[in-house]
């Protein structure tokens, strides 16, 4: 048994030793409002604190992400009293108050003027978005007050399914990931979906969900809610340790566990008390970057402790604790044995598909192929092979731990592997075919931002297509240029980024410089832009977009696209190509320009439908 003390000094190592993992566990934590309550108050601080008038405005700020006129039902009941144009109109009078306040020195980090997450924000946070969903009933012929209805029901089942699905569980998939931290040297952000791949979620949400009723319920009487808070403590890490055991059992488990151990438990999280002060002092920002995993490492260890005590003791239920190697690493015979395919595997000469010459240079640089030959199928196995050795060594070592010694069996299953397989080479049949889907894609998601902003429908780009170039090159260079970046995802991510950045740039640059000086979007008043043609916020997008399409979307795209015959293939690049140029060219001489669509050399609209919007970036 190690004493507090001990205890906190494992917990130490632990987080210095995974404060990567560890630290965006605890984000995702606070995002979700799961724990760790006032760890961004240091976000939030008021810019200036001299007059009363300043202070109190910001005080009366409820929230900067939440509904600030109530709950659905309270627009719904409005709606139902009144009319849908009064409610969109003071929805839009919430909106322009939450943009002037971002606008003040009290708050200037979360800002609320420009961009497609301030839209996102403004739109939940008046409600705007609800009451559009409404008109959008209404006009299909549903009376206004069955939209109302209809639609308050539909988000009231939203945010149930989210609060089971995710927030419920979260402090289990936590407490998960922090578990073996403590004892494996690798962990890695998948851990966060170990109960997916054991296919237990559902059950850890039921188990989880029951464990707040249950509070809930003796929180109605004078002192319940205290001792069930730590009957009821170990909860998340029984579920944790054996995601299969049914809710009722864990429960008790837990109740027999903490037996004896309430006021120690206490007392613990009284331990913590200076550190709490400091996180106060420095409004949160110590509790953010240290303090909130330190104590999760810490009741890690705690949970650790009472389970060797149960186990030791024969307690009822300790059965169910069965994960032994969430523990303990395991002998080095015991892994071997356990992963003696993958050894074979490894030991097996395989000669290296290494290609030559000019097309050896483009396949083994930019990931590119001419066609799908069958030297390809060769190549495609060589890399399944190379990476199913990699993800199983760290095991193999007792340097992560070992799914295939978990008593909830991890079902693999290959066929999702191969399906999703990310390093292989691209034809370029196909890679032509993701550059048209890319350009309609982004295509669509603007003219649908627009639609949704302006209530039009306009065509957007200097092109009369259905096509944006810019997202059908950003993603093409992003699966060529960064092929050899593919084995490491940050690596990938930070780049991806990078290179979209630079494309973005010079895009703008160029069509500015071969049309007078029109702009076709415009980031002045961003935060964190560049001459207006770039900025932070739409390149984080593109990075999270360019990671999606190497690591998921194009590889099922592919996946399709093979299954295509070479003739078809060919015919339909063909097809494309002829008249994109043909596109291209016309649009050199007449572009696509004026309402909605481009700005004036001084940075305006030519359209006057868009003032509401005046730096949207939706028209490359």
């Amino acid at each position: 048994m190690y004493t507090r003390k001990e205890m906190k000094e494992r917990a130490r190592r632990t987080v210095f030793s995974h404060y990567g993992i560890l630290l965006t566990v605890c984000l995702i934590a606070i995002i979700l409002g799961t724990d760790f309550a006032g760890s961004f108050d240091f976000f939030k601080i008021p810019g200036k604190t001299s007059t009363g008038e300043e202070l109190e405005r910001y005080e009366l700020t409820e929230s900067e992400f939440g509904i600030d006129r109530g709950n659905v039902w309270d627009i719904a009941y409005s709606i139902i009293e009144g009319s849908i144009d009064n409610e969109e109109k003071t929805a839009d009078e919430l909106t322009n108050e939450a943009i002037k306040k971002s606008e003040d020195e009290t708050n200037e980090v979360l800002g609320r003027s420009d961009g497609v997450l301030a839209n996102l924000v403004n739109g939940l946070s008046s409600g705007l978005f609800f009451v559009k969903a409404v008109r959008a009933f209404h006009d299909l012929g549903i009376s206004k007050d069955a939209a109302a209805i209809i639609v308050a029901s539909l988000v009231t089942l939203l945010l149930l399914a989210f609060w089971f699905l995710v927030k419920n569980i979260y402090d289990a998939v936590s407490a998960r990931v922090f578990l073996e931290s403590r004892t494996y040297e690798k962990v890695g952000i998948q851990r966060l979906f170990f109960f997916l791949r054991a296919k237990k979620w559902i059950n850890v949400c039921k188990t989880m969900l029951m464990r707040s009723v249950f509070h809930w319920l003796w929180s109605l009487t004078v002192v319940g809610g205290v001792i069930k808070y730590y009957s009821y403590f170990l909860v998340p890490y029984i579920a944790a340790e054996n995601p299969e055991v049914k809710w009722e059992e864990c429960i008790n488990l837990s109740r027999r566990m903490m037996n004896g151990h309430k006021w120690e438990c206490f007392v613990m999280e009284l331990s913590y008390i200076l550190w709490d002060i400091a996180g106060i002092i420095t409004l949160g920002l110590s509790n953010l970057l240290y303090t909130n995993m330190y104590k999760s490492a810490f009741f890690g260890e705690y949970y650790a402790q009472l389970r060797d005590e149960a186990k030791r003791h024969s307690l009822p239920g300790s059965e169910l604790l069965s994960d032994k190697y969430l523990f303990e690493k395991a002998e080095r015979s015991l892994l071997e044995r356990e992963y003696a395919d993958i050894i074979s595997m490894k030991k097996e000469p395989q000669d290296e598909v290494v290609p030559v010459g000019i097309r050896g240079f483009i396949e083994k640089y930019f990931g590119i192929t001419m066609y799908n030959r069958k030297d390809e199928e060769k190549f495609w196995d060589y890399q399944k092979r190379a990476l199913i050795i990699e993800a199983a060594e760290n095991a193999i070592e007792a340097a992560a731990y070992p799914d295939r010694l978990s008593p909830n069996p991890i079902h693999r299953q290959s066929n999702h592997f191969e399906r999703l397989h990310y390093m292989r080479h691209y034809s370029a049949g196909s890679l032509i075919l993701m550059f048209f889907v890319f350009s309609f894609v982004g295509w669509l998601w603007e003219v649908s931002f627009h639609l949704y902003e302006d209530g039009m429908i306009v065509n957007r780009g200097i092109m009369h297509g259905p096509w944006l170039p810019i997202y059908g090159f950003g993603g093409v260079l992003i699966l060529t240029l960064l092929y050899r970046l593919r084995k490491s995802p940050t690596k990938e991510f930070a780049v991806s980024i990078v290179l979209c950045g630079v494309l973005e740039y010079f895009t703008s640059y160029f069509m500015e410089l071969a049309n007078g000086g029109i702009k076709w979007w415009d980031y002045s008043g961003y935060f964190l832009n560049l001459d207006g043609r770039i900025c932070a916020e739409g390149l984080l997008v593109f990075g999270i977009g360019g990671f999606a399409v190497v690591y998921l979307i194009a590889p099922a795209l592919d996946n399709l696209f093979r299954k295509m015959k070479p003739a078809a293939v060919i015919v339909i690049c063909a097809i494309l190509l002829s008249v994109f140029v043909c596109d291209q060219i016309y649009s050199l001489k007449y572009p696509n320009e004026g309402e909605g669509i481009t700005f004036t050399a001084d940075g305006s609209r030519q359209s006057p439908g868009l003032q509401g919007h005046p730096q949207d970036d939706s028209s490359r």
